[in-house]
């Protein structure tokens, strides 16, 4: 959730740059825009690309219906556009882009799926922890119904059934437990 509530303003951190410069420099880094008209330009493509594979990232891994799988259609373009914009940026790649884009596409695809399997048990497990939480809550409150007389009276009788149980035999003290631990369940 709070990725998607940062993702507008996230979109926006290119207008911070300089607009019409070539490179920037600042005490913590320097940025060269490369072949683009200027960084700023440079940056928007970057974030649009970034947060748009982040995006529908965070659309499969919280979308619980069978159609998700189809979500890596887009994904796996914009994942092709990206190494595509890095390769001509940088030169990290071959040529032959789609090549390049599979294996990450394919190492990405695994990480979101396994993401997204330990999420839905997670999920599931909460929601079954919640379930189990408020069936014991109404039993409880079913027995706590239990009227304040009935109570005097029950624990009038164990007080005595534990005074004679000295005098009783085993058996029997265990037997009028039993009937008094029904007469409870009643």
């Amino acid at each position: 959730m709070l990725i998607i509530i940062i993702s507008p303003f996230a979109f926006y951190l290119h207008l911070l740059s300089p607009n019409e410069e070539q490179v920037w420099e600042t005490m913590f880094f320097t940025m060269d825009a490369g072949y683009f008209e200027n960084i700023r330009n440079y940056l928007w493509i970057y974030s649009y690309k970034i947060l748009t594979i982040l995006l529908i990232s965070l659309w499969f891994i919280t979308c619980k219906n069978w159609w998700r799988f189809f979500l890596f259609v887009p994904l796996s373009w914009e994942i092709f556009k990206f190494t595509g914009f890095i390769d001509e940026r940088y030169n990290f790649f071959n040529p032959h882009n789609y090549i390049t884009s599979f294996p990450i596409f394919v190492l990405y695809a695994m990480l979101l799926i396994f993401i997204s399997k330990k999420l839905n048990y997670y999920s599931k497990n909460k929601r079954f922890k919640t379930q189990l939480n408020s069936e014991i809550y109404l039993l409880m409150k079913e027995l706590s119904v239990f009227r304040n007389s009935d109570s005097k009276e029950l624990k009038e009788q164990l007080k005595r059934l534990r005074q004679q149980k000295d005098v009783l035999d085993k058996k029997v003290y265990l037997t009028k437990l039993l009937e008094l631990r029904d007469s409870l369940s009643i």
